[in-house]
């Protein structure tokens, strides 16, 4: 039986459907490419801004997926001489780049069919680049900062890390360094472990706030204790990412691992600390966010919105 999924679009709505049901889809079929929904969602949203209502149908083939979007085009004009306009064929730059083949057809009744092609790569994470920036400053009368931000790419993954340890000035370097120096040496990959060990290394210092998390292609699996605050960012959508109260250190548990499929070629993770002001709240407005290099979107956060009586500290990542 031929596998296949179409949503009508006729509202705004629609898209929130569009992408629940197509993630229910994608999972069943247990075919993993990330530019699918992103191409979904940016042909669903033509549809609505270009072609007043239509669908978006996807297909599992013999080599891939198949994504169709079709429009009733939308009329225009006035009254005497009205006609149906191109519909969603207009600005599919995103759909170009992100599919392995294109075609649009303007229909003799009016509207346009776009057919998207995605073939699974065969090489899988062997060509993913992540784009990591990062930025921090001490509280603003101490020399020395109490947080770490660092990363480094183990095999086809990157290890990201943020710290807070608890208050600031020398003391709180101190604590930092040992941190530091424990996450910059060691080779372990699975971030349970890495949370024991840091558990086991500051169980008599004053503790710290953590995100640790390992991001591949098409997966990030990260803990998140504390007041370290994260986020995932695309053209549509940001929403704040999971976390559990704590402090590294002090816990008798482990805490939960979250594992989420995301592709950060079409987001960006942003990773604040407590040092940046709660009003920063990124959303698709913010469109520097996605525009800067991650250097210096890292930088403008920290310039920009660190509150200057704590440290303060900011990681931006993207894919490439």
């Amino acid at each position: 039986m031929t596998e296949r999924l179409k949503v009508d679009i006729a509202v705004e709505a629609d898209l929130f459907i569009l992408e629940y049901r197509l993630k229910k889809f994608l999972k069943k079929i247990n075919l993993d490419i990330p530019s699918t929904l992103l191409v979904a969602k940016e042909l669903a949203t033509n549809i609505l801004k270009y072609g007043k209502k239509g669908f978006i149908e996807v297909e599992l083939t013999e080599d891939g997926l198949r994504i169709v979007a079709e429009d009733i085009g939308k009329i225009v004009g006035d009254s005497s001489e009205d006609k149906l306009s191109g519909g969603l064929g207009i600005g599919l730059e995103v759909v170009k780049k992100s599919s392995n083949e294109l075609e649009i057809e303007r229909k003799p009744g009016g509207g346009t069919r776009v057919k998207a092609t995605f073939k699974p790569s065969k090489q899988k994470g062997k060509n993913f680049i992540l784009q990591v920036g990062t930025a921090s400053k001490p509280h603003y009368l101490e020399e020395e900062s109490g947080d770490v931000c660092l990363w480094k790419k183990m095999g086809e993954k990157y290890m990201l890390f943020v710290a807070d340890v608890l208050g600031h000035g020398r003391r709180a370097h101190e604590v930092a360094k040992l941190i530091e120096f424990y996450v910059k040496n060691s080779a372990e990959e699975k971030i349970e472990k890495i949370y024991a060990d840091l558990q086991g290394l500051l169980r008599d210092t004053r503790g710290c706030a953590a995100f640790v998390a390992l991001v591949s292609e098409s997966m990030i699996e990260y803990i998140n204790v504390g007041n370290i605050k994260a986020w995932l960012v695309d053209a549509w959508s940001a929403r704040r990412i999971m976390g559990v109260g704590g402090v590294v250190g002090r816990m008798q548990a482990s805490p939960k691992i979250f594992r989420e499929p995301v592709s950060l070629i079409y987001s960006t993770l942003v990773v604040c600390t407590d040092g940046i002001k709660n009003q920063f709240i990124p959303t698709p407005d913010i469109v520097w966010i996605r525009t800067l290099s991650a250097r210096d979107a890292a930088l403008k956060i920290v310039t920009e919105f660190s509150i200057k009586e704590d440290d303060a500290t900011a990681l931006v990542a993207k894919g490439e």
